[in-house]
C-alpha cells in the first residue's frame, strides 16, 4: 500500500496538537506499564516498577515527555513508538483512533489536585472501615464490610487538603488506597498479601483490591493465600519465582484473576511463563464480556435484581 506522506504529515501534526501526552501516560499507568509518581513543580512523573523514583517527566502545557534515565523523549507519537514498539506510520494510525486515550475520573482528580506522594502525610489509620462515605462506596461496588475486613481506613493530608480511603497495606509499608474519588498509593507502592481462612488450599493473584474483595464476597468460605498486585507493573519475574516456589513447597495451585484487557492478558501470559502450573481463572467473567471480578459481582447482583422483578 502506497503511503501518502503529505497526508501522513498533516495527520501527525493534528494528532500532536489534539492528543494529550499526559492522558497517554495515565493510560499506560492504568495498564500497569508504568506507575504514577505524582506531580513535582509543573511536571508529572512516571516510572517503571524497578525504579525507586520515576524518571519520566511530562510537561503538560508543552505536551512533551522526557525520560531522564534514557536521555530521550518527544511528543505523543514518539511515546507510542517507544512504549508500544511501533513504527512512525503505525503510531500515527494507532493514534488516529484515540477513543481509548481519554481522561477518566482518576486522571482528572490528579490533574485538578496535583496529588503527589512528596507532600502526603498520614494523619490516622483506623483498624476497620467506619466512614459512611466509604461504606456507601463499597455498597455501590456490591461489597460489604466483611469483604474488606483486612483493610484499614486511612486518613491523610496533602498540604491543607484532607483525604480518606480504604487502604490495603503493601509490601513497602504504604497503602494501596481506594475511594469514590481516589485510586493510588500512599507512602509508596508494592504488592499486598493476606492469608484468608485457616486452611489455605490455593494461592490467588488479583490485579487490584476490589477484585480480591469481590472474590471474597462471591466465595465467603474459601481459604487461600492472596496476592494483590496493585497494578500489573508489580508482577515481576522475582515475584513469580517466589510464588512458584511457595506453590511447590505447599503443593497448592496458583489461580490468576487478572483483568479482561490488554494489561491483564499480558500479566496472565507473563505469570504463566514463570509459573507454569498457574491457571487462568478469568473465563467466568471474560466470557461474559466483563472486565474484572468486580464487574462480574455488580453484573450478577443487577441480574438477580432484574430476575426478581
Amino acid at each position: 500500500m502506497k503511503i501518502n506522506y503529505e497526508q501522513l504529515t498533516a495527520q501527525a501534526a493534528k494528532i500532536k496538537s489534539e492528543i494529550s501526552v499526559l492522558d497517554y501516560f495515565f493510560k499506560l499507568e492504568s495498564l500497569g506499564t508504568l506507575r504514577y509518581d505524582g506531580k513535582k513543580g509543573k511536571e508529572y512523573f512516571f516510572g517503571f516498577e524497578h525504579q525507586k523514583t520515576g524518571s519520566i517527566s511530562i510537561k503538560d502545557k508543552e505536551n512533551l515527555w522526557y525520560d531522564h534515565a534514557k536521555g530521550e523523549g518527544g511528543d505523543i507519537i514518539k511515546a507510542v513508538q517507544e512504549f508500544e514498539n511501533k513504527s512512525f506510520v503505525e503510531a500515527v494510525n494507532r493514534l488516529s483512533n484515540n477513543s481509548d486515550i481519554v481522561p477518566d475520573a482518576y486522571q482528572a482528580f490528579f490533574k485538578k489536585n496535583g496529588e503527589t506522594e512528596y507532600n502526603i502525610k498520614i494523619e490516622k489509620v483506623l483498624d476497620r472501615i467506619q466512614h459512611p462515605a466509604l461504606i456507601s462506596y463499597l455498597n455501590g461496588r456490591g461489597l460489604d464490610l466483611k469483604d474488606v475486613d483486612v483493610a484499614k481506613e486511612v486518613h491523610w493530608t496533602n498540604g491543607t487538603d484532607h483525604f480518606f480511603g480504604i487502604g490495603f497495606e503493601n509490601s513497602n509499608g504504604g497503602y494501596a488506597v481506594r475511594s469514590k474519588v481516589y485510586k493510588g498509593n500512599i507512602n509508596g507502592g508494592g504488592i499486598s498479601t493476606f492469608t484468608i481462612g485457616n486452611n489455605p488450599s490455593s494461592i490467588k493473584m488479583f490485579e487490584g483490591s476490589m477484585d480480591f474483595s469481590s472474590y471474597r464476597h462471591v466465595n465467603p468460605l474459601d481459604s487461600f493465600h492472596a496476592i494483590i498486585l496493585n497494578g500489573t507493573g508489580n508482577l515481576t519475574e522475582k515475584l513469580c519465582v517466589s510464588v512458584k516456589s511457595k506453590s511447590s513447597e505447599r503443593d497448592i495451585p496458583v489461580h490468576l484473576y487478572f483483568d479482561n484487557g490488554e494489561g491483564g492478558h499480558k500479566a496472565t501470559i507473563k505469570a504463566q511463563k514463570f509459573i507454569p502450573s498457574s491457571q487462568d481463572k478469568s473465563l467466568f467473567y471474560s466470557e461474559r464480556g466483563l472486565n474484572d471480578l468486580n464487574d462480574f459481582l455488580v453484573d450478577s447482583l443487577n441480574t438477580e435484581y432484574r430476575l426478581k422483578r
